[in-house]
């Protein structure tokens, strides 16, 4: 009998530091080599942060055009050869939205809320940069991992 490979949902901040090279990229890195033999996931949520975390940083000034171009293109290139994909279901944003309701996640937010319900209904863990929503992800029995 084959064991199943290890399988994450790659929240959108560890693509970030991956991708932007900001001050989150080695600890990034590491957890990228570290999780070689595991099969990861993103959704399309992720996609839209990514492109809006770039026209932030396009809009500040921090980037130019073709940076910007070049950054979507890498993203899109690594997620065709190296992640699987999730598409969110209205199901995702109902438990997103119960986990706020009833606090059962101290200080989730609406977009980390959508994250940790489409890992949750998926298996997966969940592997993020953000403390606040590891934290979040554990105290809902999700299994969460803190690149840091």
């Amino acid at each position: 009998m084959s064991r199943r490979r290890p399988a994450s949902y790659v929240d959108t901040c560890v693509l970030v530091s991956l991708f932007h090279g900001d001050s989150g990229y080695r600890a990034a890195e590491a957890w990228l080599r570290a999780a070689a033999d595991q099969e990861l996931w993103i959704s399309h949520w992720v996609l839209l942060e990514f492109a809006s975390a770039t026209a932030v940083r396009l809009r500040r000034g921090d980037l130019a055009i073709a940076r910007a171009a070049a950054l979507q293109s890498a993203l899109e290139a690594f997620r065709q050869e190296r992640l699987a994909m999730l598409e969110p279901r209205g199901e995702d944003f109902l438990m997103a939205r119960r986990w706020i309701e009833t606090g059962d996640a101290a200080g989730l937010r609406a977009a980390d809320g959508l994250h940790l319900a489409m890992a949750h209904r998926q298996g997966l863990r969940l592997v993020s940069a953000d403390q606040l929503l590891v934290r979040a992800a554990h105290s809902l029995g999700i299994e969460a991992w803190l690149v840091a």
